[in-house]
């Protein structure tokens, strides 16, 4: 009662109301454990005792730090092995990145789908069920190991392969061009062929695919999603296109025989 006829008071003598304020029970309590404390200080790293400096491991390296002072070769080389290691063992040192955890979840989600043909106990009957992959599996006439060599003639082998950091992109770098493509290049002069069946070949692959000065043949895959699909497609290709050249000889001698008259 006392406090509203101050109020009263304040606003006869100013002309203006002024709030009224909680006093006796109404007031707020002030409770000294709701209170929050400081934040307790971090130790400085300089505080640090000798047993936890020498079990840090020291600081961490930088990239900048190695300006003047660059690694060893043989650095490099642990470095990319143990990195290498990383990626193709399935042990402890297995390290997966974020592209390869994607393919895994997208491999899940097609295998729950019934979209991988790889569930053992699927019902419907694949026998006869023939893809471009299947029909290369039966046909290719690949080498027994690495050390045996599936043609006797020089030829080189190049494609293209992605080195860079991880990426979730199927091709990170597509405007460069396939990265699981592969191209063969082969001399004509050093195929096992006579001159008949060179001209057979050329009339097979056709002439754009033949460099007039130096002679070299060329031919692309980049059919599968994998490089050694493409790469073996294209060791079945040379094997059919040397073949069909073969048989230049044949066709020659058996229209020989037609042209020659019966007696």
């Amino acid at each position: 009662m006392a406090a509203m006829l101050r109020a009263v008071r304040a606003v006869a003598v100013t002309g203006a109301y002024a709030p009224l304020e909680p006093a006796g029970l109404l007031a707020p309590l002030q409770v000294r454990w709701a209170k929050r404390g400081k934040r307790a200080k971090r130790p400085k790293r300089a505080d640090r005792s000798a047993e936890q400096v020498a079990a840090s491991g020291g600081p961490q390296e930088r990239i900048f730090d190695r300006v003047m002072e660059p690694e060893t070769p043989y650095q490099m080389s642990l470095t990319i092995k143990q990195h290498m290691r990383g990626l193709m063992s399935d042990g402890r040192h297995n390290a997966r990145r974020k592209k390869d955890l994607s393919r895994y979840t997208n491999y899940r989600v097609l295998r729950i789908a019934g979209m991988t043909h790889d569930n053992p106990q699927e019902e419907v009957d694949r026998r006869g069920f023939v893809t471009p992959l299947t029909e290369l599996q039966d046909s290719s006439h690949l080498p027994r190991s690495s050390n045996h060599r599936r043609f006797s003639y020089p030829h080189t082998l190049s494609y293209k392969v992605y080195w860079g950091p991880p990426s979730v992109q199927d091709e990170p770098n597509e405007y460069e061009g396939s990265m699981v493509g592969c191209t063969v290049a082969v001399r004509l002069c050093d195929l096992p062929l006579t001159q008949r069946q060179k001209e057979r070949l050329i009339d097979i692959v056709g002439q754009e695919r033949i460099c007039e000065k130096s002679g070299v043949l060329a031919l692309e895959a980049d059919t599968f999603p994998e490089r050694n699909q493409n790469a073996a497609l294209l060791g079945d290709m040379m094997e059919q296109l040397l073949r069909e050249a073969t048989m230049a000889d044949e066709l020659t001698d058996g229209r020989e025989e037609v042209k020659r008259p019966v007696e």
